[in-house]
């Protein structure tokens, strides 16, 4: 007769139950209790950090991005518009992760967080400038809001030590802005000064310094990371980099719109255009082991882009 796998015959020809092999629970049964909750914490920290954090983290760079109509209404300033759209996409519509702390899901995140901070300081920077340059109250507000330490959290040291926490004052100038536009499309529409269509008004030449100050800036620290690789993370920079450039090709592009007739009759059109496309190449650079070569790569991008900007600025092209 024959035997299943579970019985064998013992040395008088008796048939015996032999046992099963232990199983995975039988396995999980013989390691020691304090292991086996070791082994589930290492667990749930890979899906903590591992999983939710990949999904909440990222970055993502859309170079077709507009803005809405509630950013842009017509007649409103497609700058304007474009840097409320950016802080919408990076804000309001994922996970912002420069003020999360060390217990968050993207606790242990480097490169997300430098993106949306670099993003975030340039848009601040240009806001400032068109705040500057126009005495507008609504700008200044909104540039006093985007002025917020990007890594500032609900908890901090200090008095008080319980606030709103960075995001909120990124919103807060994201409804300045939009308030703004409506105000300025009210203006427009019930007749007021337009711009002059054969001069690059003095806001948009502000914003153009204030770009070119941001992305000399990052190429500086690029260079600097290039010159001293121990002094911090080629990924790290690589990703401020892009959002820096990031953020400035699309307050470029609202520019070039705003701007459309006298840049047209300037001659600058392809200056401009040069320097967009110096912005997208380094804002779309994605490399999964970022090494001394993409830095290279970027800064190059960005001098480029910088030394463009200043021909703009000098009104050489």
């Amino acid at each position: 007769m024959a035997l299943n796998p579970f019985q064998r015959r013992d040395a008088a020809g008796a048939t015996t139950a032999q046992p099963p092999a232990p199983g995975a629970q039988g396995l999980l049964a013989r390691v020691p209790p304090p292991l086996r909750l070791l082994l589930l914490l290492f667990g749930l920290l890979g899906v903590w950090y591992g999983v939710i954090g990949t999904i909440r983290a990222g970055i993502e760079v859309d170079l077709a991005t507009r803005p809405e109509r509630a950013d842009l209404p017509p007649g409103g300033s497609v700058t304007a518009g474009m840097a409320a759209r950016l802080l919408s996409q990076q804000v309001a519509d994922r996970a912002f992760t420069p003020n999360d702390p060390i217990f968050y899901p993207t606790g242990l995140a480097r490169r997300t967080p430098a993106f949306q901070e670099a993003l975030v300081r340039t848009i601040s920077g240009s806001v400032q400038a068109m705040a500057d340059s126009g005495r507008t109250p609504r700008l200044t507000a909104a540039a006093e809001s985007l002025a917020t330490d990007p890594t500032l959290w609900w908890i901090r040291p200090g008095m008080p030590p319980i606030g709103r926490p960075a995001e909120h004052h990124l919103l807060d100038g994201r409804s300045e802005l939009r308030a703004y536009n409506m105000e300025r499309a009210a203006a427009r529409s019930g007749g007021g000064v337009q711009p002059g269509a054969r001069r690059i008004s003095g806001q948009s030449l502000a914003v153009l310094g204030a770009l070119l100050e941001a992305i000399e800036a990052e190429a500086e620290r690029g260079d600097r990371l290039i010159r001293d690789p121990g002094a911090g993370s080629a990924g790290v920079q690589l990703a401020r980099a892009r959002g820096t450039a990031y953020a400035a090709t699309l307050l470029l592009r609202g520019l070039r719109e705003d701007e459309a007739a006298a840049i047209r009759l300037s001659g600058r059109a392809g200056r401009w255009s040069e320097v967009q496309d110096a912005l997208d190449r380094a804002a779309k650079m994605d490399p999964v082991f970022a090494g001394e070569s993409d830095l290279v790569g970027s800064g190059y991008a960005l001098l480029v882009a910088a030394n463009g900007l200043r021909a703009i600025l000098a009104g050489q092209g």
